[in-house]
């Protein structure tokens, strides 16, 4: 029996030990930012990953979240000029890597590219994946690259129309009102729109007729959730990708059930 006891013990101390190794190092002072996403980004030329070789750091807030599994694995940082995704590799990052935090990355020797129309940093994806860049494999590779900062602000999205759109606001948080879905993915033949579901896509007009699209994780947590079918204001990350296998297209990448409000 007191050896029985002694084996919880023992696995408590292992498991506490593994926690607190596996937390992420606060850095009240973070490194002094020597590149803007905005500059990162003229040195992207397509989906083609570009080493970065020198000493590149950006400093932003956190923007995405992954509380409700919409995102898994990446994290998008904002600096007020852009904003690039980074494949973390691991999950879950909103307890460690909150909504509004301050960040810095440190690129050197990360690949970027753009991928979905957001500038994109990691690793070399292998060459059987489907994506050209990759996760940060470790939490020693993580912290190398990611600096946690302690303060939390947390940065409202920026209200614009369909129209206003630009390739430049990829990866960034926006809001857009005045929207009425118009159709989904997740319709069956016998259903109407008034079944409508996150999970999958789902497509968005406003009164000028102009269209956005909006991709759900079938692992997020609201992707059984029906979509209001009243008039509605998305918020969302922006992202540039093929809409249901087809046609290129702006789509909304949401955090959370409450980044849609309906009137």
């Amino acid at each position: 029996m007191i050896r029985r006891i002694l084996y919880i013990i023992l696995c408590f101390v292992l498991v506490s030990c593994y926690n607190v190794a596996d937390k992420p190092h606060i850095c009240p002072e973070l490194p002094t930012p020597t590149i803007t996403v905005a500059e990162l980004k003229t040195r992207i030329v397509g989906t083609h990953p570009h080493e970065i070789e020198h000493n590149v750091v950006v400093v932003g807030r956190v923007v995405s979240s992954d509380a409700e599994e919409n995102y898994y694995r990446s994290m998008v940082v904002d600096d007020g000029t852009g904003a690039i995704e980074v494949m973390m590799g691991i999950s879950p990052l909103a307890a460690d890597y909150p909504e509004g935090l301050i960040v810095a990355l440190r690129l050197e020797d990360c690949y970027v590219a753009y991928q979905r129309g957001v500038a994109t940093a990691g690793t070399l994806a292998p060459t059987y994946e489907s994506y050209d860049v990759g996760y940060l494999a470790s939490r020693e590779m993580i912290d190398r690259v990611v600096v946690r900062g302690d303060d939390v602000e947390v940065l409202e999205p920026r209200t614009v129309s369909i129209a206003e759109l630009q390739r430049d606001d990829c990866g960034r948080l926006v809001r857009i009102d005045g929207l009425h879905l118009v159709e989904a993915s997740s319709v069956g033949d016998d259903e109407t729109i008034y079944d409508a579901q996150w999970t999958g896509y789902s497509l968005f007009k406003d009164g000028a007729g102009d269209s956005v699209a909006v991709y759900t994780r079938n692992y997020a947590r609201f992707a059984e959730e029906h979509i209001p079918v009243e008039e509605v204001s998305l918020c969302g990350i922006l992202e540039w990708s093929a809409y249901n296998g087809g046609r290129e297209c702006y789509q909304l990448k949401m955090r959370y059930a409450k980044d849609c409000v309906a009137y």
